[in-house]
Parts: C-alpha cells; sequence; structure tokens
C-alpha cells in the first residue's frame, strides 16, 4: 500500500484517526501514514517524501539515485521544495534549490531529479573519491557522459561545488561497476599511475570472454599487460574462488599479470600505499 496523508483520509471517511493509532498503521512523517505490512524499499522511501511534500517536492541526492538503481556509496533523502518548511521527515535534508523543468522526472509516480542533474548534486556535495563513486554508478546504470554533466554544471555556474564537478567529471567512468573498483581505480590514477581501462574485454583460449574490472594492455616494452580484480563477497566463497583460480590460470597462459584487491588494502592506507607502489613498478 502507498503512504497517504491522513488529514485527506481522515476528511474522505475513509478511516479515523483512531485507527490510525492502532496497530495498522505507522506514522512516516507528519500527516504521512501508510498500512503496517507495507515494504519497505526505495519506492516507498520516494513515495514517501513525495506524499509528505503534497506533490510539489522534487526527490534528490542519494534518494534519487537509489531510485534510478544505483549504487550510491552513501544513503540518505535530499527533498527540493519551492519554499523553505520547518519540519522535515525523519533522515531527510531539505533544501530550496533551482531546477530547470528538464533536470526533473518521474520515478514512482512522484518528481525526483533526473540522472544527470542528480549525478550534478552528488557531484559537489561528497568527498572527491566518494563523488566520483556516486557518479560512476548514476553513468553506469544510466549511461551518463561527462558532457552531460558538464551540461547540468554549466548551468548552474558558481553554486557551491561547482569546482568539484568539474574534477569529476574529468576522473569519472561509466565503467565502473561497483563504488569499491571506482575507489580502487582513483587510488591509482590519483597517485600519477596511468589510467586504466575499465571491464577491459580478454577473450580466453578456452573461448569464454571475460572483463577485467582493470586493465593496462599497453605496458612498458618488455613488460606483461597488467590487470586488477577487486574482490567483493562473491569472491571469498568457495565457488567464487575456485573459478577466480581458473579463470587467473586462463589469463596467466595469455601472459597477463593479474593482482587481486581486497577491501583492507583499499580500507587501510599502509597498504594502499604499499599497493599504489606495487603497480608503479608494474607500470613505469
Amino acid at each position: 500500500m502507498d503512504p497517504f496523508r491522513a488529514s485527506e483520509a481522515v476528511a474522505a471517511g475513509e478511516t479515523t484517526w483512531a485507527r490510525l493509532r492502532g496497530p495498522g498503521y505507522v506514522r512516516l512523517a507528519a500527516d504521512t501514514w501508510v498500512a503496517v505490512g507495507s515494504e519497505d524499499d526505495v519506492r516507498l522511501r520516494v513515495r514517501t517524501l513525495g506524499t509528505w511534500s503534497g506533490g510539489v517536492g522534487v526527490v534528490a541526492g542519494p534518494l534519487a539515485a537509489l531510485a534510478w538503481r544505483a549504487d550510491c556509496p552513501w544513503d540518505d533523502a535530499e527533498l527540493v521544495l519551492p519554499s523553505p518548511r520547518r519540519l522535515a521527515p525523519p533522515n531527510t535534508r531539505v533544501r530550496t534549490d533551482r531546477l530547470h523543468a528538464d533536470e526533473v522526472t518521474e520515478r514512482f509516480g512522484i518528481p525526483v531529479t533526473t540522472p544527470a542533474r542528480t549525478a550534478f548534486d552528488l557531484a559537489r556535495r561528497a568527498p572527491l573519491v566518494e563523488a566520483v563513486a556516486a557518479v560512476d554508478a548514476l553513468a553506469y546504470r544510466c549511461h551518463l557522459t561527462a558532457e552531460h554533466l558538464l551540461e547540468v554544471a554549466d548551468r548552474h555556474p558558481g553554486v557551491r561545488g561547482s569546482v568539484q564537478v568539474r574534477r569529476v567529471a574529468d576522473l569519472m567512468d561509466p565503467g565502473a561497476m561497483s563504488p569499491p573498483e571506482t575507489r580502487l581505480r582513483l587510488l591509482f590514477v590519483l597517485a600519477g599511475l596511468p589510467r586504466p581501462v575499465t571491464q577491459y574485454p580478454v577473450s580466453l583460449r578456452s573461448g569464454f570472454d571475460i572483463e577485467l574490472d582493470l586493465g593496462w594492455p599497453d605496458p612498458p616494452p618488455g613488460r606483461r599487460p597488467v590487470g586488477a580484480e577487486y574482490d567483493g563477497p562473491e569472491h571469498r566463497t568457495p565457488r567464487g574462488q575456485g573459478k577466480d583460480h581458473l579463470r587467473d590460470g586462463d589469463l596467466d597462459d595469455l601472459d597477463w599479470d593479474i593482482t587481486r584487491v581486497a577491501q583492507v588494502q583499499l580500507a587501510v592506507p599502509r597498504h594502499a600505499a604499499k599497493l599504489v607502489e606495487r603497480f608503479r613498478r608494474k607500470l613505469t
């Protein structure tokens, strides 16, 4: 069941305040309720904000990214309103902002920012690496390019964070399939290493075609082509490990130098520094 305005439902005779205070309903925000048992998902969250705003708000930021099925590295909600309001729904940042008509569309029947406008907002809000990770996720899901992002930026010169937007546009890559892959790529790029190719295709002798998370297919003379693979949770299962061993053997047969990277190597600075130097030796 969708969220509804309690005052309107009571006025229409569809329920009573006494029933709303019973076990069958949950209050989500001021005057915004939903029946118990409704699935708590992105659709419900988007429709809750739309209902609370009376249809005049535009869902933006990370929740808009989630509405576009993009895996934003952080999770909160933003709602753009034509005028400020004091009371906002829990965990929601309400703001006023200038939105062009073609920067707004609908998801789940509620106004949300377009992928390009969502990327613009995320690019100027977070620290650089996380901002690129968020924009990469949108670019992957929605086929965004740097040109789409810069087109929005050109419409809003001088806004807070606009300088970083152009840096994000330079660093973004729609081939990144997850935030950790973006973080790994930027670890190398921001350290001055050659920019890798994301999802680099390799045809194995077994007849299978695979894609490397990051590939440097043109190393210096006398060096092997280099690849980096981020090992997420699916790689730590017995099945995943077995597939990886077979694949790595096939890649070695083609003279690829493959390094598998764990989360700890990105999260701990000393491990990250060692990883960078290891790749610097391979690539320079």
